[in-house]
């Protein structure tokens, strides 16, 4: 009876919330069409149109027309070009002298024409993914001086037309030049333009190893029993296994040196360095390297197991290329087909596996998981590289001992001119963190931190920068999907602007040892430190250093999140502060989290004013109270902030 009581005078108190909810929610959510035409309107507004020579050809007739003019648009149909395509294309000519190609990005309509919608944002000039599929789409424009002497299709034109250019001259221009009705990628899985190599030199695998030897062994025969067409080589560098451990290992090799005069083994030697020393995962592989007799290099973790017998054969074929850096190859979580790594993408946040978690059962954005493509990286994992180029950038950093080692060793490559390439035709079963656990103590926390402040000290230029991932798609919160940037960008003046809310921290009696401490108030602290931090060293104003920047998100999971407040904690011994939060659209969490939890508006984005903290470190948490009843929830993170 009582119950039934409460109930019935919370019910109006819920409605009246849910109402404000709604309400909230329609005043952040921003269209894509109102975006797109903002972002068209302020790029248009800063081009000079020029007064080019345009010739449109459609791709049918690309061998039956004749290119007469300066500039010739090749499109699918030149009904479905955008009104304002030619000026667009036409402004990268004139500004950039030296670009021969240019191509741009897509959209679709409606029914009625009247609503643009789900847009395909290309990336910058990516040569290993147009000879995977016609990644430009359905128009690009050219210089007819630049065109290929001979094509007998449109995807042989473009080929034969950029082969051997370079990013300044394949421009890719932040405009949507065509309006499909479909999605529908071009020459897709064609393989005419796939790399071959017949006269693969040795490959030399390269495998850190540390009493491991079961999972070592189960490397060891995958690859020996599947590996075909290729002739490799193993090192095992052990950086300090027990007696035990070493003495297996040991008894494993000479097994498998045995078992290579098997006629179908192409495991030409195998050898065994136990070298102990500090784990430095950077000089295990260079000293690893050293110890190499062949012309390409991979860096192999002990927990994989080999999948496909030509992996070997389809990642050398690129690693061979003089324009190719590293290379990787998908990986897969074992016994599954849940994608643990597909390419890495460099996020403001940091380098981050897309896709990671997600079933390998479908093509993804842009065939993002599908296809042999171009990334900024690949990860240590699986790492194949022309031993040439890896003594021309100087191996692995060792300053960089635990994370970030192949990150670097990637952007070095970029910033040398490479492309790097991930072999997504390819997988091996990764059976990851069997060696090094999870990164979620404060001790791990705090090195993962500093090793990627090292990562972007080295490499400014790359900070929230990636030639590969569109500026269009959101690059602000840990999201394994390939998202759109207008999905988390509100402000009350309107799309595109700063969500960042200021928020003064007050004296609260919330500690640590509270008894409300809950592990059903869920949090993600995506971003958690100085504002200077998470601008990045080519965005910093004055003041920065000084300032704190927390964003993610928090819920209370299994409950209807419109009826509780939330709030920051800031811990430091006996004294706690209490910070407020705006509450900001999160659509991630409408896909991911139960719809009756409400959860979607549990986005936070706050500078934190440290005036009136007094300095040190302080522990970052959460508080949740509901508006219904006297519930009230606590939970503290490994995220520490320091006030200076």
């Amino acid at each position: 009876m009582l119950g039934n009581i409460k109930d019935a005078l919370r019910a109006p108190v819920i409605n009246k919330l849910h109402k404000r909810y709604l309400k909230e929610l329609n005043n952040q959510y921003v269209s894509y069409d109102s975006w797109i035409t903002q972002k068209e309107f302020e790029y248009l507004a800063g081009s000079v149109k020029g007064t080019e020579d345009v010739q449109v050809i459609e791709y049918k007739d690309v061998t039956k027309e004749k290119p007469v003019a300066d500039i010739i648009l090749y499109v699918n149909d030149r009904h479905k070009l955008s009104k304002r395509a030619l000026h667009a294309v036409c402004s990268v000519f004139n500004e950039n002298p030296e670009a021969i190609v240019v191509y741009g990005d897509e959209d679709e309509y409606n029914s009625d024409k009247s609503i643009r919608m789900n847009p395909t944002f290309r990336p910058d000039w990516s040569p290993d993914t147009l000879t995977s599929y016609l990644y430009m789409g359905n128009v690009f424009a050219v210089r007819r001086e630049g065109i290929a002497d001979e094509y007998n299709d449109i995807y042989n034109l473009i080929y034969g037309t950029t082969k051997g250019l370079t990013a300044l001259e394949v421009r890719h221009v932040d405009y949507v030049l065509y309006h499909n009705n479909y999605t529908r990628a071009l020459y897709l899985n064609d393989n005419r333009y796939a790399p071959k190599a017949d006269n693969i030199p040795l490959i030399s695998v390269v495998i850190p190893s540390k009493d491991n030897p079961d999972v070592l062994g189960n490397l060891l025969r995958s690859m020996t029993l599947l590996t075909r067409e290729v002739r490799y080589e193993v090192i095992v560098i052990d950086n300090g296994s027990s007696d035990d451990h070493r003495h297996a290992v040991e008894l494993m090799v000479n097994n498998r040196l045995s078992e290579r005069k098997d006629k179908d083994c192409f495991l030409e030697d195998i050898r065994y360095v136990y070298a102990p020393q500090e784990f430095n995962f950077s000089r295990i592989c260079n000293e690893g390297a050293k110890e190499a007799s062949g012309d390409l290099l991979l860096f192999l973790n002990d927990d994989m197991e080999i999948r496909d017998g030509l992996w070997l054969k389809k990642m050398a074929a690129y690693a061979l290329m003089d324009h190719v850096g590293a290379v990787g190859a998908k990986l897969l979580y074992p016994d599954s087909k849940i994608i643990q790594h597909c390419g890495i993408t460099n996020l403001r946040l940091g380098p981050v596996h897309k896709l990671q978690y997600k079933p390998d059962d479908h093509p993804y954005y842009d065939h993002m998981n599908d296809v042999n493509r171009d990334v900024l990286a690949v990860t240590g994992a699986c790492l194949m590289i022309d031993k040439h180029k890896f003594d021309e950038i100087g191996g692995f950093d060792t300053n960089l001992r635990v994370a970030f080692n192949d990150v670097d060793l990637c952007y070095s490559l970029y910033e040398k001119g490479f492309h790097n390439v991930v072999v997504n035709t390819t997988h091996l079963w990764h059976y990851e963190s069997l060696s090094r656990g999870d990164d979620e103590s404060k001790e791990k926390l705090e090195r993962l931190s500093a090793e990627r402040s090292l990562l972007y000290r080295k490499h400014p230029g790359l900070y929230a920068k990636d030639p590969y991932y569109h500026d269009y798609l959101t690059s602000d919160i840990l999201d394994s999907n390939f998202t759109y940037a207008y999905e988390y960008e509100y402000d009350d003046e309107g799309p595109g602007k700063s969500r960042i809310y200021t928020s003064k921290p007050v004296k609260s009696g919330i500690n640590q040892s509270d008894e409300w401490n809950n592990d059903c108030l869920v949090i993600s602290l995506e971003q958690c430190g100085s504002l200077e931090y998470w601008r990045g060293p080519n965005d910093r104003k004055p003041g920065d250093d000084s300032r704190i920047y927390i964003g993610g998100y928090g819920f209370v999971a299994g409950s209807d999140n419109t009826c509780f407040d939330f709030g920051l904690l800031l811990n430091k011994g006996d004294d706690t502060y209490s910070c407020p939060l705006n509450r900001l659209y999160r659509p991630d969490l409408e896909i991911n989290v139960d719809p009756a939890e409400n959860a979607v508006l549990c986005g936070f984005s706050v500078n934190i004013d440290t005036d009136g903290l007094s300095k040190g470190e302080y522990r970052v948490g959460m508080w949740a109270k509901s508006k219904i009843s006297r519930m009230k929830l606590v939970r503290y993170t490994n995220r520490y902030i320091t006030v200076k």
